[in-house]
């Protein structure tokens, strides 16, 4: 940066100086620095721009070298180089050129600055002006955005989501090689848009996808969040989650369309997993719950029920047995003797009505008691008791029978052949029943009248299976949803209204008794189940009765005679239970609970005691434990008596098993437990 100076033209010198005095309220409004400099590099102007930018006053510096002022030591020889060019007549380098180069603070630091140097000729003599511009804050933006631009860079190839972008003015596209890799898709098969997407969005998903983009296409959201399926080439199917965001011009247009996307199907399926176990322990609760309040209703119900069905026989009896005296007394005309049989007659029925409501009532119970005893499968065996089809079929339909009728379903009920008992566990199979059943009603409420529920038992051609057919004229079961039915918490029912734990558990039953349940189409319609338990060995000999006693109040369950010890807390119950066995012959003492007991066992010997399961002070199991310990031969004949049966079997005492007499109970039902007592 050198010039003509003003030693060697001083008329020169003045013109410049005359020319820079001019010029200086301009250098003082420009916001780029400018220095004049000779053609030697001495500072001629220092405007205020450069003042501020170097940290450096005029005054300290007019008359000084460019270089040792204003040029870092690394560039200095450079710039001396430069010099020694142009002042030897070299063609320059940087005139007329913008070039990025580093100047000196005063303060001694670096920075970057924008340089353009011209050569400005006025009276015969040269000099240099240099415009130079500080550029830290470019610089700086620009090596931040490298670094934002190499994290994103990085970013993308490590990050597990897929990037997009979609630039509506050249409706180009840019996908990332993770999110070819995630849609299964090169970029040509993911096409020009979003809107191409739509081909291969899950169906139930297409338009969650097509009203998120149109939201942001017409201003109503800015950034969206969402989650939807797609179907890969491959046919698999992958839950994906998508973040995108809008930018608009200063008019409101829309740009462009960028976001991420993520296979999120790993995470919907540990969430179903998770739901899945939570409504599982949500279920098992509920039904602990429900358990255990059918156990405190039963006992509750059963013991006035076991009063209504005990003294409506009682009635029956006594209507009887006045009817006979009357038919003895001959004194009476045939007009009045008429008359009274008659009215015997009446009473008669109507105890028998009583009765019927009654057991009617009880079976209802025992029903829900079923539905409670969520047990674990286990698979028939030639210890577990008998059990009888029809008989559960009874009490399932009992518990049906109001539902069905209120809702207008005809039942049509046939036995097309006579099923001998089978093995099993008689609370579960009732409760695969009433699954069924329950199933099949609500699937007929979601179709107009006429709306049929059939019930068929029959034997399988090979006389093998015992088969018990449910079918309903309802919407049925499409074929592609028969297998899932039975999966865990599966249902076809809108939310609120099925657990999708029935037929599941209904199947796991069925196949522990070594049995099968399968679906199909319904001939008329709807859907049919096919229920099939295989028969036990000999099955061709006819079925075991159930253990009956003669209508005698002679029979001799026990020696004539005998004393025997009811205990239970209600006092109508145990009333009832001794007006049944004096009218068998027998003595008996009451107590109203364990402790009481112990004391007249203490001063009177019993052939047996009746004992109820729930009462104060010392109940039925604590009674057994301390006859066990204290008097074993009397322990053994003692009879539970209770309306709580849910958690009795095998659990009396020390593991031992010991005969039940379930509320609510008629008198043969009594003499028959006194009848298995004496066989035990």
């Amino acid at each position: 940066m050198t010039a003509n100076t003003a030693d060697t033209d001083p008329q020169g010198h003045d013109a410049l100086a005359h020319e820079i005095k001019r010029a200086r309220p301009l250098l003082a409004a420009a916001l780029d620095a400018v220095i004049v400099a000779d053609l030697r590099g001495k500072v001629l102007e220092f405007n205020p721009a450069a003042e501020r930018m170097f940290g450096l006053a005029r005054d300290a510096a007019l008359g000084r070298g460019v270089g040792e002022l204003l040029v870092p030591q690394h560039l200095r020889a450079a710039h001396d180089e430069g010099i020694k060019r142009h002042m030897a007549g070299e063609p320059p380098r940087l005139l007329g050129r913008r070039i990025e180069t580093e100047a000196l603070h005063a303060d001694g630091r670096r920075f970057p600055v924008e340089l353009t140097v011209t050569e400005i000729e006025r009276g015969g003599v040269r000099f240099l002006t240099a415009y130079l511009r500080d550029i830290t804050d470019r610089k700086t933006a620009e090596a931040a955005l490298r670094r934002s631009e190499a994290r994103y860079s990085l970013a993308v190839r490590g990050s597990e989501d897929g990037i997009f972008e979609w630039d509506l003015e050249s409706n180009s596209t840019y996908y990332s090689e993770r999110l070819e890799r995630i849609a299964g898709r090169s970029k040509r098969d993911l096409g020009p848009n979003l809107n191409a997407w739509q081909a291969f969005v899950h169906d139930d998903d297409k338009e969650i996808v097509r009203n998120a983009i149109r939201a942001m296409l017409q201003g109503d959201s800015d950034i969206t969040m969402l989650e939807f399926r797609i179907l890969r080439p491959d046919g698999s199917e992958r839950w994906l989650r998508a973040t995108a965001a809008i930018e608009r011009d200063d008019l409101g247009r829309a740009l462009r369309i960028a976001g991420s996307l993520g296979d999120i199907t790993e995470r919907k399926r540990s969430e179903a997993e998770i739901a899945r176990q939570r409504e599982a322990l949500y279920q098992s609760e509920k039904l602990s719950a429900q358990g255990s309040l059918l156990a405190s209703v039963a006992h509750e119900l059963n013991n006035p029920l076991a009063i209504v069905l005990g003294q409506a026989q009682l009635l029956r009896d006594a209507v009887h047995n006045a009817s006979q005296k009357t038919g003895q007394n001959t004194g009476q005309n045939t007009a009045t003797t008429h008359a009274a049989s008659q009215a015997s007659a009446g009473l008669a029925e109507r105890a028998n009505r009583i009765a019927q409501a009654a057991e009617r009532c009880g079976r209802i119970v025992r029903g829900f008691l079923a539905l409670a005893r969520q047990r674990r499968p286990e698979a028939a065996s030639e210890t577990a008791k008998p059990v009888y089809v029809e008989t559960l079929l009874d009490e399932a339909l009992s518990l049906l029978d109001y539902g069905l009728r209120s809702a207008g379903i005809s039942l049509q009920r046939a036995q097309l052949d006579p099923l001998p008992a089978l093995r099993g566990d008689a609370d579960q199979l009732g409760q695969v029943l009433s699954n069924l059943l329950v199933n099949a009603q609500q699937a007929l409420l979601e179709r107009p009248e006429p709306r049929r529920l059939s019930v068929q038992t029959m034997l399988s051609l090979d006389r093998r299976w015992a088969e018990i057919v449910v079918a309903d004229n309802g919407p049925g079961v499409k074929p592609e949803l028969r297998r899932r039915i039975f999966e865990p918490f599966f249902t076809t029912k809108p939310e609120g209204s099925g657990t999708g734990i029935g037929l599941s558990v209904s199947l796991g039953i069925v196949e522990a008794h070594g049995g099968s349940l399968t679906v199909e189409d319904n001939q008329g319609g709807g859907a049919c189940f096919t229920l099939r338990l295989p028969l036990p060995e000999h099955a061709d000999e006819a079925a075991p009765e159930p253990i009956a006693a003669p209508e005698s109040a002679a029979f001799a369950a026990l020696p004539a005679g005998a004393r025997l010890l009811v205990v239970d807390d209600d006092p109508e119950v145990a009333e009832l239970l001794r007006e049944i066995l004096n009218q068998a012959g027998y003595g008996v003492d009451l107590a109203r609970h364990g402790a009481e007991a112990l004391e007249r066992i203490a001063t009177t010997e019993y052939a047996a005691i009746l004992s109820d399961m729930r009462m104060p002070v010392l109940d039925g199991r604590g009674l057994l434990l301390r006859l066990q310990a204290e008097r074993p031969e009397l322990a053994q004949r003692l009879i539970f008596v209770s309306g709580d049966t849910l958690n009795l079997t095998g659990q009396a005492g020390n593991g031992e098993d010991r005969p039940v007499l379930e509320k609510p109970f008629n008198r043969q039902a009594v003499l028959n437990a006194l009848a298995a007592l004496r066989r035990g």
